[in-house]
């Protein structure tokens, strides 16, 4: 009952805290049979709450043992569906419970339930793939050989794609593959149960890496993030792709990615050098703090009509937001506040602050409506203004980013003006390298035409 519950909260804490949420392949989680989902784990504890609110079916997660140490964890948990499952070096004297855990799986899955799982083992804020852990296979086939390899159990790999888990109104793309038939590894299980298990865990990895943009490399995943920066809105567009469809944005950021790692083997001084072309580009802005889209539409700017119509939206807005900014300041602010005094670990600050603003948003509203009703004597009145509530946050929040955008604006002016000189450079700067880019996109293109064309040809 509680997980329902939760579920349901959680469902609708998505429909706000995400600005975009789309979820590509659910119809490939079995809507019946015992089913193992095994996810990559970017952002802590929202990672299971996310992935509980697009399934239809409960499910029963893995959790960390050494949260079950907290009495009252150790009884709120379980009626959450978690299982401990205890790891060396967290709970070096309880792993020998593992094989009770490894026979509760096996219960579940025989009673064609579906489990929940991380098997990377640990949480970072990377777009990297963690090793794989065996845990995944060895508990799927181990409930197949109880039963021998009668159940039918499926894995299923779910790629989560977070533009950013610790920023509100971020987008979340959600990858869930086609299921992997555990019972096609029975032949390989007879002959060597160990090498078997280790077959279906790369076959896990290599269907993860498939579902996010891994780049195991810090320096180019950085190097990626500054063309997407740069590159990715004029890419999508030349592409015919609309930003709004997440799958388009997701393919467009793994060719980025695959480019940039053919460009690494083929000519890695050229991808130097237009690194630190980007960088020094990218590091004048931020001393300037500018962004990018400023330089990119500053020539195509009305500064006369654009600066009316900004001050007439602000002025027009204002009211709306200060009502908005007054009635969501504090529910809004303190799961922010919250996490980054509960955990200095920052792949952690997103989950508190989406679990705990479900709570604050929830409590606040209530004690709100609450007192408005004591007060206000007509359910009408009080249901408008419980209504008005979210609405106003959200506005409110857009009204914020809107005006950070005017005065962004207001500053090229300013400084096209004053320093004319200075923005021509840093626009020129930006052609070059958007020429450069063009140029390379096109030579990985035809690289991938050619290679597809040889593979058929000895096809």
């Amino acid at each position: 009952m509680l997980y329902q519950i939760i579920r349901l909260l959680f469902r609708i804490t998505n429909k706000f805290y995400f600005r975009t949420l789309q979820v590509n392949g659910l119809e490939n989680i079995p809507k019946k049979g015992p089913v193992f989902l095994a996810a990559n784990h970017p952002s802590a504890f929202m990672d299971p709450l996310v992935i509980a609110t697009i399934s239809n079916r409960p499910l029963f997660i893995l959790g960390k043992g050494v949260l079950f140490q907290n009495p009252l964890l150790k009884w709120l948990l379980p009626h959450l569906n978690i299982i401990p499952i205890f790891r060396s070096h967290e709970t070096p004297g309880l792993t020998s419970k593992n094989k009770d855990v490894f026979t509760q799986c096996y219960e579940h899955f025989a009673k064609g339930g579906v489990i929940l799982a991380f098997p990377e083992g640990i949480s970072l804020t990377e777009r990297k793939i963690k090793k794989i852990q065996s845990g995944t296979a060895r508990i799927c086939l181990g409930a197949e050989a109880e039963n021998n390899f009668s159940l039918d159990v499926k894995i299923v790999t779910i790629g989560l794609n977070f533009s950013d888990p610790h920023k509100f109104q971020s987008e979340l793309f959600i990858n869930v593959d086609k299921p992997i038939n555990v019972s096609d590894f029975y032949d390989h299980y007879r002959q060597d149960s160990f090498k078997a298990a280790h077959a279906l865990t790369d076959e896990i990895r290599k269907r993860l890496e498939a579902q996010v943009v891994a780049i195991q490399d810090s320096d180019v995943d950085t190097f990626v993030a500054n063309i997407e920066t740069i590159f990715k809105t004029q890419l999508l567009e030349d592409l015919g792709h609309s930003p709004k469809v997440m799958a388009h944005d997701f393919n467009t950021t793994r060719s980025i990615s695959d480019s940039v790692h053919y460009f690494l083997e083929k000519d890695p001084q050229r991808v130097e050098a237009l690194k630190a072309r980007i960088s020094s580009y990218l590091n004048k802005l931020d001393n300037l703090s500018l962004d990018d889209k400023l330089i990119k539409g500053v020539e195509k700017t009305k500064p006369v009509s654009d600066t009316i119509l900004s001050i007439f939206f602000l002025t027009l807005g204002f009211p709306l937001f200060l009502y908005g900014f007054i009635n969501n300041f504090l529910p809004f602010r303190i799961p922010f506040w919250c996490a980054r005094g509960i955990s200095k670990r920052p792949e952690f600050h997103g989950s508190i602050a989406y679990s705990m603003g479900t709570f604050t948003f929830l409590i606040f509203y209530s004690l709100q409506i609450w007192l408005t009703s004591k007060y206000v004597h007509d359910w009408r009145l009080v249901l408008a203004y419980g209504t008005s509530l979210p609405v106003s946050g959200l506005l409110a929040f857009y009204y914020y980013k809107r005006f950070k955008s005017i005065r962004g604006s207001w500053k090229i002016f300013s400084l096209f003006y004053k320093k004319t000189a200075l923005i021509t450079s840093l626009i020129t700067e930006r052609e070059i390298i958007i020429t450069e880019l063009e140029k390379a996109r096109k030579e990985s293109v035809s690289y991938t035409h050619l290679r597809a064309h040889e593979t058929k040809a000895n096809l």
